[in-house]
């Protein structure tokens, strides 16, 4: 005895509609590899010429960094920490140095690139920033960006203490470049109790370290310059060497946060 079932399936005319519908529901993967023989040349020649291309773009980075790391091996020694020495070395001065307020302004300092693709070189400054001023309150700060891409993703942000933004530096860095930038940031940064440069240490290829460098203002280097003891300065005056002293304070430390920076990029 069959049942309705068997019975249905052993008519030919519903075999073939069951047949046809199960074509249309079920659908077949269609695969264009190799469609023509003209088109697979076409596709190997592309990749291949993509292939030279970033073989290219390899070098060339390779080659830069490679300036980059030389650059920073010659001048990272360049008059770095050598002012500083002075003020650890002699303890009459250390003692008697003006303590910074309890509440003190600040002027930060954040080194950028103008252009690029190493987002995150620029993007760990801004962050930085961004959760310190966020971490310390914006009361008493001053922002002097030095990069277009800083400048540009602070503007939003810290309207109100982005001061002075800096584009548009020629590469590679070289020190009068930096000097005349020290310049700048003397000027901006006499009205404030400390100077902050925030910059990427190099370690490796790969890896880097943000950095914050903390400097004197103008008047407070030169207010505990006066308590030395340890080194006497005949030729020139000190009114004359303390302020050249101040200027080879800044321009080192910034030099060398210059050279990281780039290297690091």
């Amino acid at each position: 005895m069959q049942t309705q079932l068997q019975r249905m399936c052993a008519n030919p005319l519903f075999s073939r509609n069951a047949l046809a519908t199960s074509q249309l529901i079920v659908p077949t993967q269609q695969r264009n590899f190799g469609a023509s023989e003209k088109m697979l040349k076409h596709r190997m020649k592309t990749v291949n010429n993509i292939r030279k291309i970033t073989k290219a773009m390899k070098m060339v980075a390779t080659s830069k960094m490679q300036q980059d790391l030389q650059r920073l091996r010659d001048g990272k020694h360049f008059g770095y920490k050598g002012v500083d020495m002075m003020f650890t070395a002699d303890t009459y001065m250390k003692d008697r140095a003006p303590n910074s307020p309890s509440d003190p302004s600040e002027l930060i300092v954040a080194l950028t690139s103008d252009k690029g693709m190493c987002g995150s070189t620029n993007s760990g400054i801004i962050r930085y920033v961004r959760d310190y001023i966020l971490r310390n309150g914006r009361n008493k700060k001053a922002i002097f960006s030095i990069g277009d891409k800083g400048s540009v993703a602070m503007q939003r942000p810290f309207p109100d203490i982005l001061k002075i933004g800096v584009s548009e530096i020629k590469t590679p860095y070289n020190y009068p470049t930096v000097m005349a930038l020290a310049e700048h940031v003397m000027r901006a940064g006499e009205s404030s109790d400390k100077i902050s440069v925030i910059y990427n240490e190099y370690v490796s290829a790969i890896a880097a370290n943000i950095r914050k460098l903390e400097l004197l203002p103008r008047q407070r280097f030169l207010d505990t310059l006066k308590f030395g003891k340890t080194y006497e300065m005949s030729l020139p005056d000190k009114n004359t060497g303390n302020p050249a002293l101040y200027e080879l304070y800044v321009t080192s430390n910034l030099w060398v946060a210059f050279l990281n920076n780039a290297a690091s990029e």
